[in-house]
C-alpha cells in the first residue's frame, strides 16, 4: 500500500512540473504598429483599389480596410505584408464611401487608422440590371442581359400574385458575357412581371416591369418519335442507337454515338417527331460525367426541318431552322470545368428556334464541331418543345 501511495506521489510531482505547451502565435506586446501612409485611390466599378506605404515594424502582419457596404452591413478586406494593395469591393451604388485602413502586427495590435474616401464607379450589378430585357416566350418569359466583366450575379424574375404583390418565381445564376434564360410552365394569359439583378453582397438593381402574354408551348411527346435513316446520315456505333436520344436517360453511358473512325464530317442524324409542330426550342444533354465539354460532345451544330418526308437526304429539300453553339459558362480551357459548368450541362442546354420559322415534322441535326474537335460525336438525350396544334 505504501508503495502505491509513493508511486502516485511521484507521478503527481512529474505532472505538476510539466509546463503546458502554447499553440499558435501568442501576443508579444501591446504596442501598435505604425500607421498606413501615402494611400492612393483608383476607383473601379463597385469599389476601389488602394495602394499605400506600409510601416517598417518588424512584427507587421497585414493591412486591413474596414467599410460599410450599406446600412447594417459592415465589411472588411485584408492583404498580407508582402503586398501594398487592398481591393475594396461590394458597393451597390456610385456614391462616395469612407474607408478606414489600419496595419496589424503579430500581437494583433491595430495601428492608428487612416481614413480615405473612395468614389466607386457604377457597380456591375447596376450595369447588368440596366441591360436587362424581359420578353414573351413559348410557355413563359425570356430574360436577356449583358455581363461584359463576367461578374457573378443572379437574375431574379418576379410575377404579380392575386394579392397584387410581386413574388420571385425564378432565379438564374450566371457569369456569362451574354446571358439569357427562360422561365416556363405558364398558360397563354396576361401576366405582370418584374426582373432585377443581384450580386453576392445582396446589392440589387432597380426592378424592370413588363406586362406580357406567353406563347403556347408543350413538350412534344417522345413516344411518337421515330428514327429515320437517310443516305447521308451517320450510322450508330458502340451499340448507342438513335432511339436512346428520347428514352429519358441522362447519363455518361447511354445515348447516341457515331464511329470514332468515320471519315465523314460533318455528320447528321434525322428524327421523325411523329407530329407537325412549330418548334420553340430544343433541349440537348451532353454525355455526362467526365465527358462534359470535351471528347465527342457537340459544340456547334445546325438544326434543319421539313414538314414532309424526303428519302433522298438532299439538303436542298430541307429548311435550316437554327444555328446552335454549346456555351461553357466558365470559358475555361478543354478539360477544366467549374461547378457552374457541371450544373449547366446537367440541366441540359436550350437552343431557341425563331417563331417565324415554319412548322415541321422531321428534323435533322448537322454536327459541325465537337468540343475535342474529333470526327465523331455523342449525345445523351434531347427534348423538343413547341406548338403541336397543326
Amino acid at each position: 500500500m505504501k508503495n502505491i501511495v509513493f508511486l502516485l506521489f511521484i507521478i503527481s510531482v512529474i505532472i505538476s512540473g510539466c509546463k503546458e505547451e502554447t499553440i499558435g502565435q501568442q501576443p508579444m506586446d501591446n504596442t501598435p504598429p505604425g500607421q498606413i501612409t501615402d494611400i492612393k485611390v483608383e476607383n473601379i466599378p463597385g469599389g476601389a483599389i488602394l495602394t499605400y506605404k506600409l510601416p517598417a515594424d518588424e512584427d507587421l502582419l497585414c493591412a486591413k480596410a474596414y467599410y460599410t457596404i450599406r446600412e447594417d452591413y459592415d465589411y472588411s478586406v485584408t492583404s498580407s505584408l508582402y503586398t501594398d494593395t487592398l481591393n475594396i469591393v461590394g458597393f451597390g451604388s456610385a456614391s462616395p464611401r469612407e474607408v478606414k485602413v489600419v496595419s496589424i502586427d503579430r500581437s494583433k495590435n491595430e495601428s492608428t487608422p487612416t481614413f480615405v474616401t473612395v468614389n466607386p464607379l457604377e457597380p456591375p450589378v447596376i450595369t447588368i440590371g440596366n441591360s436587362l430585357r424581359l420578353v414573351s416566350d413559348f410557355g413563359g418569359v425570356h430574360a436577356y442581359w449583358d455581363n461584359p466583366t463576367r461578374h457573378k450575379i443572379s437574375i431574379v424574375v418576379l410575377r404579380e400574385d392575386h394579392n397584387g404583390e410581386y413574388v420571385p418565381i425564378d432565379t438564374y445564376y450566371s457569369s456569362l458575357v451574354e446571358g439569357e434564360q427562360s422561365t416556363r410552365g405558364m398558360d397563354t394569359l396576361e401576366y405582370n412581371f418584374g426582373v432585377f439583378a443581384q450580386d453576392r453582397w445582396e446589392n440589387k438593381s432597380d426592378v424592370k416591369y413588363e406586362t406580357l402574354v406567353p406563347f403556347y408551348e408543350t413538350e412534344l411527346d417522345r413516344r411518337l418519335f421515330q428514327a429515320v435513316y437517310l443516305p447521308n446520315d451517320e450510322p450508330t456505333a458502340w451499340g448507342w442507337v438513335l432511339q436512346n436520344l428520347w428514352n429519358g436517360v441522362i447519363s455518361d453511358g447511354d445515348g447516341f454515338h457515331t464511329d470514332n473512325n468515320s471519315a465523314n464530317w460533318p455528320q447528321s442524324i434525322t428524327i421523325d417527331l411523329g407530329v407537325t409542330a412549330k418548334i420553340s426550342r430544343i433541349k440537348e444533354w451532353q454525355r455526362q460525367g467526365e465527358w462534359i465539354y470535351q471528347h465527342g460532345n457537340i459544340r456547334r451544330f445546325e438544326v434543319w426541318g421539313s414538314p414532309v418526308y424526303d428519302a433522298t437526304g438532299n439538303w436542298a429539300n430541307w429548311i435550316k431552322l437554327m444555328d446552335c453553339e454549346s456555351i461553357k459558362p466558365s470559358g475555361l480551357p478543354l478539360g477544366q470545368t467549374t461547378g457552374e459548368d457541371q450544373a449547366w450541362a446537367g440541366d441540359g442546354e436550350e437552343f431557341i428556334n425563331s417563331p417565324e420559322n415554319p412548322p415541321v415534322r422531321y428534323i435533322r441535326f448537322n454536327i459541325i464541331e465537337t468540343w475535342s474537335g474529333g470526327n465523331f460525336f455523342h449525345v445523351s438525350e434531347i427534348a423538343v418543345f413547341g406548338d403541336n396544334r397543326y
